[in-house]
C-alpha cells in the first residue's frame, strides 16, 4: 500500500481512465480562458462549458451580477466536472465617504465583473470582449501571444458597457448576412476553434505546467471516485495508523 494518499487514490482508478487523463492534460491550457457574463439560458450555459472542455480551456470565469449561471446537466454531459469554474457575484462596495459634502457618491460599478477583471489582470491576462461592432478587431487578426481572456456576454444584450469600457480590446466574428450576431454558444465554438488552432500551430508555450497538471490530475481522480472517496480516505488513514503501531520501537 502506498504511503502517499494521492498515489493510493490513483491506484483505485482504472489504467484506462488514468491514461485518458494524461491525453486530455496534454491539450489543456490556461494560456486562454473564457469569461461568461450573465448567461441565463441553461442550454447556452451548458453548451459553452462543453465547448470549453472540447477545446481544452481549463478555466471558465462566470459572472453573475444579474443572472444566475445554471447549466443543464443533460446538455453539459458532465463537462463542468473537468473544468475549473470561478464564480463572481455582485456585492455592495463600502462607500465610507458617500455622505461627505465635498465628495459626491461614486458612479455604480459592476462589482462582479470588476472582481473578475481584477483577478484576470493579476494573473497576467489581456482581456478581450466580444462585440458585433465592425470597428472592433476581426477574430483572425487577434493576437494571443500573451495570456488571453475572452469575454462573452448575456443573450440578446451582449457584454456589459462596464466590461467593454474596462477591457483591453473588442473583437468580432466577421458576418455577411442580415443577422448581426451568432448565438453565444456558437460564438464560443467559433472563437475557441480559431484561437486554439493558432496556439497549437505556434511556438507559444500554451500548455499546463507539470505542477498544474498534477493538481488537476488529483482533482479529477477525486471526482472520478465520487462517493468512494470518503471510505477510501478513512481506509487509508486506518492503514497508516495500523502500520505505525506495528513498527518496532526505536
Amino acid at each position: 500500500m502506498s504511503d502517499n494518499f494521492e498515489t493510493f487514490l490513483r491506484e483505485c482508478v482504472s489504467d484506462n481512465r488514468l491514461q485518458r487523463f494524461e491525453e486530455v492534460l496534454e491539450h489543456r491550457t490556461r494560456h486562454l480562458t473564457v469569461v461568461l457574463e450573465n448567461i441565463y439560458d441553461p442550454f447556452n450555459a451548458s453548451a459553452c462549458l462543453r465547448t470549453c472542455d472540447c477545446f481544452g480551456v481549463q478555466d471558465v470565469h462566470v459572472i453573475e451580477s444579474r443572472n444566475e449561471f445554471n447549466p443543464n446537466p443533460d446538455i453539459a454531459l458532465g463537462a463542468s466536472k473537468w473544468l475549473t469554474i470561478h464564480r463572481y457575484a455582485s456585492h455592495n462596495a463600502a462607500q465610507d465617504d458617500i455622505n461627505k459634502a465635498d465628495q459626491p457618491p461614486s458612479p455604480p460599478v459592476n462589482t462582479a465583473t470588476a472582481d473578475c477583471f481584477s483577478k484576470l489582470r493579476a494573473d497576467g491576462y489581456r482581456i478581450l470582449t466580444t462585440s458585433p461592432r465592425q470597428d472592433s478587431t476581426p477574430l483572425k487578426a487577434v493576437s494571443v501571444t500573451g495570456k488571453t481572456a475572452i469575454v462573452l456576454g448575456a443573450e440578446q444584450v451582449g457584454v456589459s458597457e462596464f466590461a467593454i469600457a474596462e477591457a483591453d480590446d473588442r473583437i468580432h466574428i466577421p458576418m455577411f448576412g442580415f443577422t448581426e450576431s451568432f448565438n453565444i454558444s456558437v460564438s464560443a465554438a467559433i472563437i475557441l476553434q480559431q484561437i486554439t488552432s493558432h496556439l497549437h500551430a505556434s511556438e507559444i508555450s500554451w500548455q499546463l505546467t507539470d505542477l498544474e497538471k498534477q493538481a488537476i490530475r488529483e482533482l479529477w481522480v477525486r471526482k472520478t471516485l465520487r462517493s468512494r472517496y470518503e471510505p477510501l480516505r478513512r481506509r487509508f488513514e486506518y492503514q497508516q495508523q495500523k502500520q505505525q503501531h506495528q513498527q518496532p520501537p526505536q
